[in-house]
Protein backbone atom coordinates (compact mmCIF):
# COMPACT_ATOMS: atom_id res chain seq x y z
CA UNK A 1 0.00 0.00 0.00
CA UNK A 2 1.50 3.60 -0.84
CA UNK A 3 2.97 6.21 1.66
CA UNK A 4 1.69 9.18 1.56
CA UNK A 5 3.48 12.60 1.84
CA UNK A 6 2.40 15.96 1.82
CA UNK A 7 5.13 17.58 1.36
CA UNK A 8 7.50 17.27 -2.21
CA UNK A 9 10.22 14.79 -0.58
CA UNK A 10 13.02 14.52 -3.19
CA UNK A 11 13.15 11.12 -2.62
CA UNK A 12 9.68 10.58 -4.22
CA UNK A 13 10.95 10.46 -7.88
CA UNK A 14 13.81 7.93 -7.18
CA UNK A 15 11.79 5.26 -4.85
CA UNK A 16 8.90 5.40 -7.51
CA UNK A 17 11.60 4.48 -9.92
CA UNK A 18 12.43 1.20 -8.10
CA UNK A 19 8.44 0.51 -8.43
CA UNK A 20 7.47 1.42 -4.37
CA UNK A 21 4.02 2.90 -4.00
CA UNK A 22 5.04 6.17 -2.66
CA UNK A 23 2.84 9.11 -3.63
CA UNK A 24 3.07 13.06 -2.99
CA UNK A 25 -0.96 13.75 -2.24
CA UNK A 26 -1.56 17.11 0.28
CA UNK A 27 -4.68 16.68 0.45
CA UNK A 28 -4.75 12.51 1.22
CA UNK A 29 -4.99 10.83 4.47
CA UNK A 30 -3.81 7.62 5.19
CA UNK A 31 -4.63 5.00 7.62
CA UNK A 32 -2.16 5.13 10.01
CA UNK A 33 -0.79 8.79 10.57
CA UNK A 34 2.97 8.57 11.89
CA UNK A 35 5.67 11.18 12.40
CA UNK A 36 9.39 11.00 11.90
CA UNK A 37 11.65 12.53 13.68
CA UNK A 38 14.74 12.71 11.49
CA UNK A 39 18.01 13.11 14.08
CA UNK A 40 20.59 11.87 11.15
CA UNK A 41 22.44 14.72 9.37
CA UNK A 42 21.82 14.00 6.30
CA UNK A 43 18.47 14.31 6.20
CA UNK A 44 18.12 13.14 1.98
CA UNK A 45 19.72 9.85 2.72
CA UNK A 46 17.67 9.06 5.90
CA UNK A 47 14.37 9.95 4.43
CA UNK A 48 14.95 7.76 1.30
CA UNK A 49 15.98 4.90 4.09
CA UNK A 50 12.85 5.01 5.83
CA UNK A 51 10.50 5.55 2.78
CA UNK A 52 11.83 2.42 1.32
CA UNK A 53 10.87 0.17 4.50
CA UNK A 54 7.37 1.92 4.95
CA UNK A 55 6.39 1.66 1.26
CA UNK A 56 6.61 -2.08 1.99
CA UNK A 57 3.73 -2.21 4.35
CA UNK A 58 0.26 -3.32 4.16
CA UNK A 59 -1.57 -0.44 5.31
CA UNK A 60 -1.70 2.98 3.34
CA UNK A 61 0.71 5.18 5.80
CA UNK A 62 0.53 9.13 6.17
CA UNK A 63 3.98 9.68 6.69
CA UNK A 64 5.27 13.20 8.25
CA UNK A 65 8.97 13.97 8.52
CA UNK A 66 9.36 16.23 11.92
CA UNK A 67 12.36 18.94 12.51
CA UNK A 68 13.25 20.21 16.49
CA UNK A 69 13.17 24.15 16.61
CA UNK A 70 16.43 23.74 18.53
CA UNK A 71 18.68 22.16 15.85
CA UNK A 72 20.41 23.84 12.98
CA UNK A 73 22.79 20.83 11.64
CA UNK A 74 25.42 22.36 9.36
CA UNK A 75 25.51 19.34 7.41
CA UNK A 76 21.44 19.86 6.61
CA UNK A 77 20.16 22.56 4.03
CA UNK A 78 17.88 24.48 6.57
CA UNK A 79 15.62 25.66 3.31
CA UNK A 80 15.11 21.88 2.85
CA UNK A 81 14.34 21.49 6.45
CA UNK A 82 11.57 24.61 7.28
CA UNK A 83 9.96 23.46 3.58
CA UNK A 84 9.62 19.84 4.08
CA UNK A 85 9.66 19.63 8.12
CA UNK A 86 6.85 20.18 10.26
CA UNK A 87 7.56 21.34 14.49
CA UNK A 88 6.00 19.55 17.11
CA UNK A 89 3.17 21.29 17.85
CA UNK A 90 0.34 20.66 21.12
CA UNK A 91 -1.75 20.07 17.53
CA UNK A 92 0.55 17.20 16.32
CA UNK A 93 -1.75 14.18 16.79
CA UNK A 94 -0.01 10.89 15.26
CA UNK A 95 -0.95 7.11 15.43
CA UNK A 96 2.93 6.79 16.34
CA UNK A 97 5.99 8.42 16.39
CA UNK A 98 9.84 7.47 15.26
CA UNK A 99 12.71 8.94 16.28
CA UNK A 100 15.50 8.11 14.77
CA UNK A 101 19.24 7.61 15.72
CA UNK A 102 21.96 9.75 15.40
CA UNK A 103 25.81 9.86 14.81
CA UNK A 104 26.81 10.93 18.47
CA UNK A 105 28.51 8.01 20.20
CA UNK A 106 31.12 9.93 21.47
CA UNK A 107 28.88 12.83 22.91
CA UNK A 108 27.22 12.32 26.56
CA UNK A 109 24.08 12.75 26.58
CA UNK A 110 23.97 16.40 28.27
CA UNK A 111 26.75 17.74 25.20
CA UNK A 112 24.18 17.38 23.04
CA UNK A 113 23.06 20.56 21.33
CA UNK A 114 19.41 19.80 21.38
CA UNK A 115 19.20 17.05 24.59
CA UNK A 116 16.69 19.26 26.69
CA UNK A 117 14.04 19.23 23.90
CA UNK A 118 14.45 15.75 22.89
CA UNK A 119 13.87 14.69 26.80
CA UNK A 120 10.54 16.79 26.68
CA UNK A 121 10.06 15.00 23.48
CA UNK A 122 10.60 11.87 25.12
CA UNK A 123 8.37 12.96 27.83
CA UNK A 124 5.26 13.55 25.89
CA UNK A 125 5.59 11.09 23.32
CA UNK A 126 2.39 9.25 24.50
CA UNK A 127 0.53 13.08 24.20
CA UNK A 128 1.86 12.86 20.30
CA UNK A 129 1.32 10.30 19.57
CA UNK A 130 -0.05 6.24 20.93
CA UNK A 131 3.35 4.34 20.37
CA UNK A 132 6.74 5.50 20.27
CA UNK A 133 9.70 3.48 18.03
CA UNK A 134 13.38 4.66 19.20
CA UNK A 135 15.62 3.77 16.86
CA UNK A 136 19.49 3.01 17.60
CA UNK A 137 20.96 6.15 19.60
CA UNK A 138 17.53 7.48 19.75
CA UNK A 139 16.67 3.78 21.43
CA UNK A 140 20.07 4.13 24.21
CA UNK A 141 19.24 7.74 25.07
CA UNK A 142 15.33 7.13 25.99
CA UNK A 143 16.98 4.00 28.03
CA UNK A 144 18.97 7.04 30.05
CA UNK A 145 16.81 8.94 30.11
CA UNK A 146 13.24 6.91 30.93
CA UNK A 147 15.03 4.27 33.11
CA UNK A 148 18.37 5.99 34.31
CA UNK A 149 20.83 3.26 31.81
CA UNK A 150 24.24 4.93 31.72
CA UNK A 151 25.80 4.77 28.29
CA UNK A 152 28.74 2.43 27.64
CA UNK A 153 31.59 3.77 25.24
CA UNK A 154 32.90 0.16 23.36
CA UNK A 155 36.39 -0.31 22.98
CA UNK A 156 35.50 -1.33 19.26
CA UNK A 157 32.62 0.36 17.35
CA UNK A 158 29.93 -2.78 16.67
CA UNK A 159 29.31 -2.48 12.91
CA UNK A 160 28.26 -5.09 10.60
CA UNK A 161 25.40 -7.81 9.72
CA UNK A 162 24.63 -9.75 12.32
CA UNK A 163 22.74 -13.08 13.03
CA UNK A 164 20.07 -12.86 15.74
CA UNK A 165 18.36 -15.14 18.22
CA UNK A 166 14.79 -14.94 19.86
CA UNK A 167 14.95 -13.91 23.44
CA UNK A 168 11.21 -13.87 24.17
CA UNK A 169 8.45 -14.45 21.83
CA UNK A 170 6.15 -11.02 21.29
CA UNK A 171 4.22 -9.70 18.87
CA UNK A 172 6.41 -7.10 17.67
CA UNK A 173 8.52 -9.26 16.37
CA UNK A 174 5.97 -11.70 14.85
CA UNK A 175 7.57 -13.98 11.71
CA UNK A 176 10.97 -13.31 13.08
CA UNK A 177 13.42 -16.40 12.82
CA UNK A 178 16.30 -17.72 15.00
CA UNK A 179 19.73 -16.52 12.50
CA UNK A 180 17.53 -13.02 11.09
CA UNK A 181 20.19 -10.89 10.39
CA UNK A 182 20.63 -7.25 10.77
CA UNK A 183 22.69 -4.81 10.11
CA UNK A 184 24.21 -2.72 13.67
CA UNK A 185 26.52 0.23 13.67
CA UNK A 186 26.88 2.16 17.35
CA UNK A 187 30.00 3.07 19.33
CA UNK A 188 28.16 3.33 22.00
CA UNK A 189 24.94 1.50 24.21
CA UNK A 190 23.03 0.62 27.21
CA UNK A 191 24.63 -2.59 28.61
CA UNK A 192 22.41 -5.49 27.81
CA UNK A 193 22.93 -6.85 31.16
CA UNK A 194 21.06 -3.13 32.35
CA UNK A 195 18.38 -4.00 30.57
CA UNK A 196 17.26 -7.59 31.93
CA UNK A 197 17.83 -5.80 34.82
CA UNK A 198 14.73 -3.59 34.58
CA UNK A 199 11.66 -5.30 34.73
CA UNK A 200 9.64 -3.56 32.42
CA UNK A 201 12.36 -3.70 30.12
CA UNK A 202 11.97 -6.88 27.65
CA UNK A 203 14.46 -7.38 25.37
CA UNK A 204 13.02 -9.23 22.50
CA UNK A 205 15.93 -10.15 20.02
CA UNK A 206 19.82 -10.40 20.71
CA UNK A 207 22.58 -10.85 18.19
CA UNK A 208 25.59 -12.90 20.40
CA UNK A 209 28.19 -10.74 18.32
CA UNK A 210 26.43 -7.04 19.09
CA UNK A 211 23.95 -7.34 21.86
CA UNK A 212 20.69 -6.42 22.32
CA UNK A 213 18.43 -5.61 19.04
CA UNK A 214 15.18 -4.90 20.01
CA UNK A 215 13.54 -4.33 23.29
CA UNK A 216 10.00 -3.02 24.79
CA UNK A 217 8.41 -1.36 27.46
CA UNK A 218 4.77 -3.00 26.76
CA UNK A 219 2.88 -1.20 29.68
CA UNK A 220 4.23 1.93 28.00
CA UNK A 221 3.97 1.14 24.48
CA UNK A 222 7.35 2.08 23.92
CA UNK A 223 9.78 -0.15 21.21
CA UNK A 224 13.14 -0.12 21.21
CA UNK A 225 15.49 -1.04 17.93
CA UNK A 226 18.83 -0.65 18.45
CA UNK A 227 20.01 -1.78 14.96
CA UNK A 228 19.42 -0.47 11.17
CA UNK A 229 17.16 -2.08 9.31
CA UNK A 230 16.79 0.56 7.45
CA UNK A 231 20.48 1.03 5.83
CA UNK A 232 20.84 0.19 2.62
CA UNK A 233 23.70 -1.86 0.94
CA UNK A 234 26.57 0.35 1.13
CA UNK A 235 25.38 2.53 3.88
CA UNK A 236 28.13 0.62 6.30
CA UNK A 237 30.85 0.89 4.20
CA UNK A 238 30.60 4.69 3.57
CA UNK A 239 30.81 5.23 7.19
CA UNK A 240 34.15 2.87 7.21
CA UNK A 241 35.20 5.16 4.65
CA UNK A 242 33.70 8.15 6.73
CA UNK A 243 35.88 7.52 9.93
CA UNK A 244 38.83 6.06 7.76
CA UNK A 245 39.09 9.56 6.29
CA UNK A 246 39.11 10.72 9.86
CA UNK A 247 42.02 9.10 11.22
CA UNK A 248 39.49 7.09 13.45
CA UNK A 249 41.07 3.77 12.39
CA UNK A 250 37.86 1.17 11.68
CA UNK A 251 37.87 -1.82 11.23
CA UNK A 252 35.92 -3.13 8.52
CA UNK A 253 31.86 -4.05 9.04
CA UNK A 254 32.26 -7.56 10.63
CA UNK A 255 29.98 -10.14 8.25
CA UNK A 256 29.54 -7.83 5.73
CA UNK A 257 31.10 -8.06 2.46
CA UNK A 258 30.40 -11.21 0.35
CA UNK A 259 33.62 -11.39 -0.72
CA UNK A 260 36.57 -9.66 1.34
CA UNK A 261 39.24 -9.11 -1.56
CA UNK A 262 36.95 -7.71 -3.59
CA UNK A 263 34.53 -5.93 -1.15
CA UNK A 264 31.54 -7.36 -3.10
CA UNK A 265 28.63 -5.90 -1.50
CA UNK A 266 25.80 -7.89 -0.13
CA UNK A 267 22.11 -7.78 -1.37
CA UNK A 268 20.01 -5.09 1.57
CA UNK A 269 17.92 -8.74 2.27
CA UNK A 270 17.41 -6.80 5.77
CA UNK A 271 15.33 -4.48 4.79
CA UNK A 272 12.21 -6.75 4.20
CA UNK A 273 12.47 -7.88 7.51
CA UNK A 274 12.63 -4.34 8.89
CA UNK A 275 9.26 -3.60 6.88
CA UNK A 276 7.85 -6.75 8.76
CA UNK A 277 8.93 -5.25 12.11
CA UNK A 278 7.15 -1.79 11.55
CA UNK A 279 3.99 -3.79 10.02
CA UNK A 280 3.90 -5.51 13.32
CA UNK A 281 4.65 -2.48 15.54
CA UNK A 282 1.52 -0.80 13.66
CA UNK A 283 -0.82 -4.00 14.47
CA UNK A 284 0.25 -4.54 17.87
CA UNK A 285 -0.52 -0.86 19.00
CA UNK A 286 -1.61 1.49 16.35
CA UNK A 287 -5.12 -0.08 14.69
Amino acid sequence: MPVILHWPIPAIKELQSEGLAITYAPGKKGKISIGLINLMPNHAETERHWLRLFAKLKDTVDLHFIRLSSWRPDTADIKHLRALYQPLTLESDFDGLVITGAPLGHKEYEQVPYWDELKEIFDMSSYYATSTLYSCWAANAALHHFYNIPRRVRARKISGIYQHRIVRRHPLIEHMEAGVQFPHSRFAEARQTQLFAHPEVRVLMQAPNAGAFYAVDEPRRRAYIFGHPEYEADTLQKEFKREFEKGMEPLPPEYYFVDNETFELPLPHWQDDGSTLIQNWINHWLK
